[in-house]
């Protein structure tokens, strides 16, 4: 049976080791959607998974979260059997409106004008980032293949 924990076990192999989370923040857990995003045949070209980051992992970055992600630039584990985890690029940082970090569900129609950091890498072939907001305890891997 596919559930949410089951997908949070297995999108979470294209994190680096250091983000660690306690689960994945969907809108609708539907059976279609989850099986969608877990088997490889039927994941669409593009998405997005997002993850709540643990608190242990918002801790350790404290006031320093480039810091702490420098080294962050390998997967887990490969998506594939006999697959190589992703390597990613060096961490950047970016100012972006609040809003932008919102849940979906909670983005509201008024723009926001209050900005927050948010920690970003690419994978080296460039199809695929994962963006961290440790203010917003909230972690997304999107890809475009």
């Amino acid at each position: 049976m596919v559930n949410v924990q089951t997908l949070h076990r297995r999108a979470a192999r294209v994190l680096p080791e250091a983000i660690k989370t306690s689960g994945v923040l969907l809108e609708d857990a539907g059976q279609n959607e989850l099986a969608a995003m877990l088997f490889p045949l039927r994941r669409k070209s593009t998405g997005a998974v997002l993850f709540r980051i643990s608190v242990e992992t918002i801790d350790a970055m404290g006031d320093r979260p480039l810091a702490y992600l420098k080294e962050a630039m390998r997967a887990r584990e490969g998506l594939g059997r006999r697959r190589e985890p992703f390597v990613y690029r060096e961490w950047r940082v970016a100012r972006v409106p609040e809003c932008w970090v919102s849940r979906i569900s909670q983005i509201q129609s008024r723009l926001s004008t209050q900005f927050v950091d948010v920690f970003f890498t690419t994978k080296t072939d460039g199809k695929a980032w994962v963006v961290v907001a440790p203010n917003r305890r909230l972690a997304a891997y999107l890809w475009c293949d």
